[in-house]
């Protein structure tokens, strides 16, 4: 169950979580918050938490780690396997999902591909997670999206 600073709990799909590809990179690449982008697949992987994503995560993803510097070719296509079997809730594109998207996108001046992950949170319902500070920014207002940084101070996973 998440849990909201101010909110006995959010009102939305509390074992489902939608998350993009800023958390997923964390677990092949040391960086900030790894410890929370951690215990969030964790928790997936010991059937506590749903996690889903619109099928564009695996490729940026691999992009992300493509342009690693200190990543090997090798290590690329470990980490992309090791990826598809945590077994995460891929969701195709529909054209009800794009249009969505598009619409998302074209409201709050953003990239189609930050906004397919908002349009899947707002299908199923649910939140999305997001280490992208600028992304949270920009839709905190409009959309349930938690702050990646923010995991242990205004929401937790209970």
């Amino acid at each position: 169950m998440v849990q909201c600073e101010g909110h006995k709990t959010l009102e939305r799909a509390p074992e489902i979580l939608v998350i993009d590809a800023s958390v997923a990179v964390k677990w092949f690449i040391p960086e900030y918050d790894l410890e929370k982008a951690v215990a969030i697949r964790d928790r997936h992987v010991e059937g506590k938490l749903s996690l889903v994503a619109p099928d564009l995560l695996t490729y940026e993803v691999a992009n992300t780690l493509r342009f690693h510097p200190k990543i090997t070719k090798k290590q690329i296509q470990q980490n992309l396997e090791d990826l598809m079997g945590l077994d995460l809730d891929l969701v195709t594109p529909s054209s009800e999902l794009v249009a969505i998207a598009v619409n998302i996108a074209r409201d709050l001046e953003m990239t189609v591909h930050d906004a397919s992950y908002l349009a899947v949170a707002q299908d199923i319902p649910t939140s999305l997670v997001t280490a992208d500070r600028t992304l949270h920014t920009r839709v905190q207002k409009t959309s349930p999206v938690l702050l990646l940084e923010d995991s242990g101070k205004t929401w937790t996973l209970s």
